[in-house]
């Protein structure tokens, strides 16, 4: 059985609910203007059917008659009077014309010709129609203030449409033609076609249903093999991807974007994964030298000065420990976007020599030339601890990696409306496959894996950078030294 939440089963039940309502109101639109066109050219064709046998029947007087037609004819009682000398011209007229050309008889219309004294002249009704029974046209309020009149009449169930129109000639009143047409073949008609409408437009909506369920089983189809395929991924394994038609529309576009994320939750996990076993790693070597430190003491009877060192040497493992948590936590909240700046205008020049002073007597005790200049005195917005500690990660490498005899250089200037801070090195170098990976946290090339350090420098280098909306880029050559210059917007 199909749920009724199924997104198929809505979608096709709202096709065709859709379809239903239109084909509703198209058919609805489509019955009344059929039936209005229908009535309107029975009454027109009515109408000019009288003018026809009118103008031949007039014209026909005209021609015999040798009356003074000047003089109207008197008025009794309310109603028209019609001297019998008119009616028996009349009625001679219209047999003649009736012999000559069959008018009347061959009429589609049943029609009677009726003096004004209510005496039928003439009539072609026949079999059931002479039992028809037409209004008195004195009693039409219509018919008496216009001259003609439209109405509709019900003999032995049948409709029947009648127009009723006075003739004159010459100003006075002759006959009046009274037109009759059964309406059942228009009632028949439209009946018909209400039986059509009310079968074929839920049978085209069930068709269209049928339809509808047929192709968005099929178009949706590959959503289903999404949502199976989908049900295979778990954060233990995200290898799978989910199906594509490489088609290019919207359900290949989804599953496209799924899968791009799916990318991405899996290179963060992987990342997770190894920055788990980075920092168990980390963690480990201090760990076990306490350790060790601590056995060793415990052991056996030291000495102060034994006791002394060992101690030195734990509190030199939990002070890397410390710097490494704080790091790590620094890293999360960058992470996080939760890095709390305090930013100030400050002077970058000023900064930087307070950084290069506290590296000057390293420097000097390990052989190494420190150089600064400064173009301008730059102001910028920005946290002075967090650039304080960029400088001195970029400074401490910078020191570490450069051998006796070498030079660091740290220039300050100011470039296409920029701050460009530059500190340059003539120390080992970085190789270019090594360069892709400089800034990937616990990273660390096999240079410099002999050297102190975890690998997350450059990684709270980036972080500042990105908090400060600066960039970064570094320049490096084996053997020759490396270049890392950061551009700040002022």
């Amino acid at each position: 059985m199909i749920p009724i939440r199924s997104f198929k089963l809505r979608l096709t039940l709202w096709f065709a609910a859709i379809i239903l309502i239109f084909l509703s109101g198209f058919a609805f639109l489509m019955y009344s203007e059929l039936s209005r066109t229908l009535y309107r050219d029975v009454e027109k064709n009515m109408h000019v059917e009288s003018r026809d046998v009118e103008s031949s029947i007039v014209s026909q007087i005209k021609e015999v008659s040798a009356l003074n037609l000047k003089s109207p004819p008197p008025i009794t009682g309310g109603t028209f009077a019609f001297p019998e000398d008119y009616q028996n011209l009349l009625t001679r007229t219209i047999r003649d014309r009736e012999r000559q050309q069959k008018r009347i008889t061959r009429s589609l219309y049943l029609m009677r010709v009726v003096a004004l004294d209510h005496s039928v002249i003439f009539s072609n009704l026949g079999r059931w129609e002479r039992d028809i029974i037409f209004p008195d046209f004195e009693r039409d309020s219509s018919f008496m203030e216009t001259g003609e009149s439209f109405q509709t009449i019900h003999f032995q169930k049948r409709p029947i449409r009648l127009y009723y129109r006075l003739v004159s000639i010459g100003g006075r009143p002759f006959f009046v033609q009274q037109i009759a047409k059964p309406l059942d073949e228009i009632e028949d008609t439209l009946q018909r076609l209400f039986i059509i409408i009310t079968v074929i437009i839920p049978l085209g909506a069930a068709l269209a249903g049928l339809a509808g369920w047929f192709l968005a089983k099929r178009f949706l189809g590959p959503v289903d093999k999404m949502i199976q395929q989908s049900r295979t991924i778990t954060a233990a394994y995200l290898k799978s991807r989910l199906p594509r038609t490489f088609t290019r529309d919207e359900l290949d576009r989804l599953a496209e974007t799924l899968n791009e994320m799916i990318d991405r939750l899996e290179a963060s996990t992987r990342a997770v994964q190894e920055f788990s076993t980075n920092v168990s790693h980390e963690f480990k070597t201090p760990l076990a030298i306490i350790r060790g430190e601590i056995d060793l003491a415990l052991r056996r009877d030291r000495s102060p000065e034994d006791l002394n060192k060992a101690f030195q040497v734990i509190s030199e493992e939990v002070d890397g420990l410390v710097r490494l948590v704080n790091d790590l936590n620094f890293l999360v909240k960058s992470d996080a976007k939760q890095l709390n700046l305090q930013k100030n205008s400050l002077s970058l020049a000023q900064l930087l020599g307070h950084v290069v002073g506290l590296y000057k007597d390293r420097c000097e005790k390990e052989g190494i030339s420190l150089e600064f200049s400064r173009s301008a005195d730059i102001e910028l917005l920005g946290d002075d601890m967090h650039l304080k500690r960029l400088f001195m990660n970029l400074m401490d490498n910078a020191v570490k990696f450069t051998d006796r005899g070498g030079r660091i250089k740290v220039d300050c200037s100011v470039r296409e409306g920029r701050a460009i801070v530059c500190i340059s090195d003539t120390g080992i170098g970085i190789d270019p496959e090594t360069l892709k990976h400089i800034g990937r946290r616990f990273f660390r090339s096999d240079q410099a894996r002999s050297r102190e350090g975890a690998g997350l420098g450059l990684s709270i280098v980036h972080a500042i950078c990105e908090a400060h909306k600066a960039s970064i880029r570094i320049e490096s050559q084996v053997g020759q030294g490396t270049s890392v210059s950061v551009s700040f917007s002022i």
